[in-house]
């Protein structure tokens, strides 16, 4: 068996049954604020009981529970569900960039968004190329218009950072559209229990226009949500459930995916925070409620407080994301950030890419047969031998060794002797490495394509900032 399989869990059959009833019941009996007559005529189209005075659709449950079991019956188990798959990374956006020279943050510049999409070019371990950060020096208005377009101009990989309004979201559309491609919307909820009408009237315009819709509801225990476990949990999977049916009233497919930005609350700040232990159990708890739904999951692991790339850091993000993956979980929070969302760091993003694939390295477990046993070698070379010159260990070195970029495998004297470079060093010197040039990039797209995307975007612009 070559590959990594495991099984971790926090609830037994039971309690997973008891949170998806009480989430039934909650959404049955309390439902969800929805402030758009068009949105609650949908709903209601797919079986919510709608109240039109108060803006809230109620979802009976055996209606939720028929739309659960049509789901499973379309996509029906076909994997090893003790498999652990390999993980990639992905990149949020940031108001704030950590500068690596003045260990200070400042606001984050269009200039910085440019360099983040040179770095991800990169970084095999993170999939798509997100903005970075929100650039301080563009209209606040059209931020996210803006970032769209240097993303469409100069990334490889796909990507796009929050869209802020229905009238930006027009025009990023019709530059997907130009592109051929799909785009995805943060069709989010505001625990607890309400969507914002902006969310809804840009959730329309997706689902008109035919892209997609996504959802990472983050219900904050202590606050936002009961402080609970259990209680965070049963509001978490009603939310899910809740928007996964808005949705499928919306676009008329159902995404089945049990994913979330969920924390606990720090009691002493209200702050949010991404690396308690806490992250870690509910990670685990995320795992099994996707698998009794049937679902792929995913929660906000491999993420910290810490605010420098310390002990700390290292501890809460492995922590969290190896206890959630090795649970079931198919995706992690969003890298290369310090802290609870203090702002974005270059550095930290190369570690995270670096970690990716230490990872990935043991999940994909070593190959056992006749040949890779080496019995015959061992008994060849036999007491008090050594197997470096083997052709055995020529063959198979590559495979059995993980060859860091970043970490050090150094005895002392050698590492003092070349200069005692700590690790923040020396990713600052390989995000200078990767990025040299990233001013001067050219487009990955044909010059007229350019040239559409841009008078797409600077017609909004105009028209918008007017």
């Amino acid at each position: 068996m070559k590959g990594l399989r495991a099984k971790v869990e926090v609830l037994s059959r039971d309690e997973i049954l008891q949170i998806h009833k009480a989430a039934l019941g909650v959404l049955e009996k309390t439902g969800m604020s929805m402030p758009s007559e068009e949105c609650l005529r949908r709903c209601e189209r797919a079986g919510a009981v709608v109240d039109y005075d108060k803006e809230i659709m109620r979802i009976p449950a055996s209606v939720m529970e028929d739309l659960l079991k049509e789901f499973k019956a379309n996509n029906p188990e076909g994997k090893d569900p003790l498999k652990r798959e390999p993980i990639q990374g992905h990149i949020s956006t940031q108001i704030f960039v950590v500068d690596y020279k003045t260990k200070k943050r400042r606001y984050g510049l269009a200039d910085d968004i440019k360099k983040g999409i040179a770095l991800v070019k990169h970084l095999d371990n993170i999939a798509s190329c997100n903005a970075i950060c929100v650039p301080s020096d563009v209209d606040s208005r059209v931020t996210d218009l803006y970032s769209y377009l240097q993303l469409y101009k100069y990334s490889e990989k796909a990507g796009g950072t929050y869209i802020l309004t229905p009238r930006t979201a027009q025009y990023i559309l019709d530059m997907a559209d130009c592109m051929g491609r799909k785009e995805w919307y943060l069709f989010e909820s505001i625990s607890p229990l309400r969507f914002r009408k902006e969310t809804l009237e840009i959730g329309l315009l997706f689902a008109d226009r035919g892209h997609h819709l996504s959802i990472a509801p983050m219900v904050m225990g202590g606050s936002t949500g009961p402080v609970t476990m259990a209680g965070v949990m049963t509001l978490l999977t009603a939310e899910i459930l809740g928007s996964l049916f808005a949705c499928h009233a919306l676009t008329g497919r159902f995404h089945g995916f049990y994913g979330h930005g969920s924390h606990s609350t720090d009691p002493s700040t209200l702050l949010c925070s991404f690396g308690s232990p806490n992250q870690a159990l509910i990670g685990i708890a995320s795992a099994q409620m996707g698998e009794f739904y049937g679902m792929g999951s995913g929660s906000n692991s491999a993420l910290s407080d810490a605010l420098q790339l310390d002990f700390q850091g290292g501890f809460e993000k492995a922590s969290s994301m190896i206890f959630s993956c090795l649970a079931g979980t198919v995706s992690i929070g969003c890298q290369g950030i310090a802290g609870a969302d203090q702002g974005f760091s270059f550095e930290q993003l190369v570690i995270d890419n670096e970690w990716l694939d230490a990872y990935n390295y043991i999940i994909s477990g070593f190959e056992v047969n006749e040949d890779t046993i080496a019995e015959e070698l061992i008994k060849s070379v036999g007491i008090g031998g050594n197997f470096m010159a083997e052709e055995h260990t020529v063959r198979y070195l590559r495979d059995s060794w993980w060859p860091s970029k970043l970490f050090t495998r150094y005895d002392w004297d050698a590492w003092i002797s070349g200069g005692a470079v700590g690790l923040e060093a020396r990713a600052h010197e390989r995000v200078e490495d990767l990025t040299a040039g990233y001013q001067n990039m050219d487009p990955v797209i044909p010059s007229d394509k350019v040239e559409e995307l841009e008078k797409i975007a600077n017609e909004g612009i105009k028209k918008i900032t007017q």
